[in-house]
């Protein structure tokens, strides 16, 4: 499964980060996206109150204290995490398309400057006022996903590209085509395990390939010829 793309809105306080914010999120939900915001704060501010059951929990040795109320659910891990890390584990809360970061100015994925600020590294553009221009960005790094989604995921660099993220851009720019990934043009396999994907090279796909195409074809009541196979294995211990 590929992970929805993060991008982080950084600059200094009081620039209108969490204004610019609010607008693409209402933006893109209003265009049907699923959309996670991620904010970050500065210091050792806490949700945790001392003495409060959470916060016993915590300090029994807890590594990870969900409160559950009413009306919402809250999950506290007590220990700081990287933008990368908190993306990794999105996935884990839902279908999302799109992570919104504030702050993170240090963190190694697409973000926008705003205001009066030094640029870091992967920053796409300082933030002029041109929201349109802005959301057209975002909507490229959500295009180049998609394209990556049907890419094995293999970062094998046949394509002539470090990784399968670089061919996907370049054939969102029209200079590549799907068919430039040799590996997916001779893929036969899918395998996934707990959900997630895991990239096949030519050689294993051919191994799991034969090795279950030759055990079901010993099996009664088996065509002889076999197109497809759909195979679905879980612990209930």
């Amino acid at each position: 499964m590929i992970k929805p793309p993060v991008v982080a809105i950084y600059g200094a306080s009081d620039s209108g980060k969490t204004e610019l914010v609010v607008n693409l999120v209402k933006d893109f939900v209003e265009e049907g996206l699923k959309i996670c915001t991620v904010k970050h704060s500065p210091g050792e501010f806490s949700l945790d109150v001392e003495g409060k059951d959470t916060w016993r929990h915590r300090e029994a040795g807890s590594r990870l204290t969900v409160l559950a109320t009413e009306v919402e659910t809250a999950f506290l891990v007590p220990e700081k995490m990287k933008l990368e890390e908190i993306g990794e584990i999105v996935d884990g809360f839902g279908d999302y398309d799109l992570v919104i970061a504030e702050g993170y100015k240090g963190a190694e994925v697409p973000k926008i400057a705003v205001g009066e600020i030094e640029p870091r590294c992967c920053t796409l553009r300082v933030y002029d006022g041109d929201f349109d221009a802005l959301k057209e960005e975002i909507r490229e790094l959500l295009e180049v996903k998609e394209i990556e989604a049907k890419l094995p995921g293999l970062d094998c660099g046949r394509c002539g590209y470090d990784s399968c993220n670089g061919l996907s851009l370049a054939i969102y720019n029209g200079e590549k085509d799907l068919s430039h990934c040799e590996v997916r043009e001779q893929r036969t396999v899918n395998l996934e395990v707990n959900g997630e994907r895991v990239p096949l090279e030519n050689f294993p796909a051919s191994f799991v390939e034969g090795g279950l195409k030759g055990m079901l074809g010993a099996l009664k009541g088996v065509d002889e010829e076999i197109d497809r196979i759909s195979l679905e294995i879980w612990d209930d211990s």
